[in-house]
């Protein structure tokens, strides 16, 4: 079964409200050094100019759920004394000690029980280590050799896990990379189109401005034309606006003559 997709609690708590869209390309968009100091330097300057501290970053997120050891008593305590940066309390060894009342309590009987019962209960830790060592001795070797073998299949089956997850990490970054590739021709053949179209309205830009042009000049011409023909009489106009009279061919006066 597919895995469920998840939510993510950024976007429900409004976290990314003004976050822009990531749209790079950086399987084709490249980098140079001097640009790559460029940005670096954008962001020490940025950094400079951010008032804000590392816990402001994480204002916008989802709160953390309430932390609760209920039925856990020594887990509360351990939390509460790390919450409040009090120092580790260090360990009660007085237990461990075999020593008799001391002087001044010599002639007390609850003493010398307490100090009897403390001798018993370290006999009795002595001889539970004895049976611990020989218990080791008898089944260490292969209690050991099955820890082992179960280390084994654990570490076996989290490699089987990283594998699997790096191949789906491999087979993503090929996708990634075979889509934004195809995006990239994509992107250079519009980039040229768009090249070519530029130029093509410069030219017509310039042919227009050409026509323009040639028409202001014939207009002109027209108009020194007109302001030329006011002061013509009417017949030396008719003569400018005649046409120019064929020349004449030799070879046709031949043929009158010879007729």
């Amino acid at each position: 079964m597919a895995p469920k997709p998840t939510t993510n609690l950024a976007l429900e708590s409004g976290a990314a409200e003004d976050a822009s869209v990531v749209d790079a390309l950086p399987y084709i968009d490249g980098i140079t050094a001097d640009e790559r100091y460029q940005a670096d330097e954008l962001i020490k300057e940025e950094l400079k100019r951010s008032n804000k501290k590392p816990s402001d970053y994480l204002a916008k997120f989802a709160p953390m759920p309430p932390t609760t050891f209920q039925g856990h008593p020594v887990l509360q305590h351990e939390y509460d004394r790390v919450k409040a940066g009090r120092p580790v309390q260090p360990l009660d060894t007085s237990r461990f000690h075999l020593e008799p009342p001391p002087a001044s309590k010599q002639n007390d009987f609850n003493a010398w029980r307490q100090a009897t019962d403390n001798a018993h209960s370290q006999l009795e830790h002595q001889y539970n280590r004895l049976l611990n060592l020989e218990l080791l001795l008898r089944y260490g070797s292969n209690a050991r050799r099955r820890h082992n073998q179960s280390l084994e299949g654990h570490v076996h089956r989290l490699e089987g896990n990283i594998e699997k997850l790096s191949q789906q990490r491999d087979s993503i970054n090929k996708q990634r990379k075979l889509t934004q590739e195809a995006d990239g021709r994509t992107l250079k053949q519009l980039e040229q189109q768009y090249k070519a179209l530029v130029t093509k309205n410069m030219e017509i830009h310039m042919a227009c401005q050409e026509l323009e042009s040639s028409v202001n000049q014939l207009q002109e011409e027209v108009g020194h034309r007109d302001d030329s023909s006011q002061d013509m009489p009417y017949t030396q106009i008719m003569d400018l606006d005649a046409p120019e009279p064929a020349p004449k061919d030799p070879a046709a006066d031949e043929v009158e003559v010879e007729l």
